[in-house]
């Protein structure tokens, strides 16, 4: 057999391989355990509180719910005790409101903001609105609910910008808005994370790479975060987060968020972290020949 051959017999190996992990993995987003990366009550100018709606899709079997609430912490500060409500039971095909849920649902109390966890029996499905309202006004963002499979574990090398999360979209030529970046570590070990902001045509990385260290189950917030880094008035800033390569993650890893707020009205929209690919193939698994 020729090498031409040999190499092509490998690159379909490769192919197979990919298809038959994919079929295997096919992405549902109901799940046993998920997250909703920002939630909170919080009593100031107005209240801020989060209301969220859970489905049990299973047409005949009921499913037995527990929420679970991770208050925020700064880089480098311990994960604090989290708050669990007590058993949710949803019948089949059954759609549950709860309003106000890090307050009434989940006691976590008031001036308190984190990520809300859910571990259940059977696969469900999450949605959340987060707003804040006064005498006058309501304004606000839904947010949806990920299962802990979509988290994004550790990059490959120093310069992996596919094994990351993207953020864009924002209103980052706007003086009237500002943008800030919540970071859910949904693991059970401490990740080190970095961000960056980045230019959409010179890629320049404003501020340089941002790290931090983000407690198992716990939320990180970056408040301002493109006025943190010096970043121009310029529409089309991208943001990423990434945890540091070499870190062993057994599950989870990390889930992002990106708001954008209107100084004006305080209204708000969200950029949930997207990945660039669902199965990145290292180069190193690639035949020598055919690597780029």
């Amino acid at each position: 057999m020729s090498r031409r051959v040999l190499v092509l017999a490998s690159v379909l190996s490769v192919l197979i391989i990919l298809c038959t992990a994919s079929a295997q993995a096919a992405y549902s987003p109901a799940a046993t355990n998920g997250w909703f990366i920002t939630t909170g009550h919080v009593l100031g100018a107005g209240l801020f509180q989060t209301d969220i709606w859970l489905f049990n899709p299973d047409a005949s079997a009921n499913v037995t719910v527990t929420l679970v609430f991770h208050e925020s912490v700064t880089s480098g500060e311990g994960a604090k005790t989290p708050v669990t409500s007590d058993a949710i039971v949803l019948a089949p095909r059954e759609t549950r409101f709860f309003s106000d849920v890090t307050l009434s649902t989940v006691p976590a109390g008031d001036g308190k903001v984190g990520a809300l966890e859910w571990q259940s029996s059977a696969p469900i499905m999450g949605f959340g609105r987060i707003y804040t309202f006064t005498d006058t006004a309501t304004f606000g963002f839904d947010l949806p609910a990920i299962p802990q499979s979509e988290s994004m574990g550790a990059k490959t090398t120093a310069d992996d910008s596919v094994n990351v999360l993207q953020m864009f979209g924002m209103n980052s030529g706007d003086t009237n808005f500002r943008t800030n970046l919540d970071i859910t570590n949904t693991s059970g070990v401490t990740l080190p994370v970095e961000v960056r902001v980045i230019d959409p045509t010179t890629s320049e990385i404003y501020g340089g790479t941002l790290s931090y260290s983000i407690a198992p189950g716990s939320l990180l917030r970056l408040l301002g975060v493109l006025a943190m880094v010096g970043a121009p008035v310029k529409d089309g800033l991208r943001i990423t987060v990434g945890v540091q390569e070499g870190t062993s993650v057994p599950s989870g890893g990390a889930l992002a968020s990106a708001y954008t707020l209107d100084n004006r009205t305080q209204d708000a929209f969200a950029f949930v972290g997207q990945r660039q690919s669902a199965a990145v193939v290292p180069q190193g698994a690639l035949p020598v020949d055919v690597r780029p």
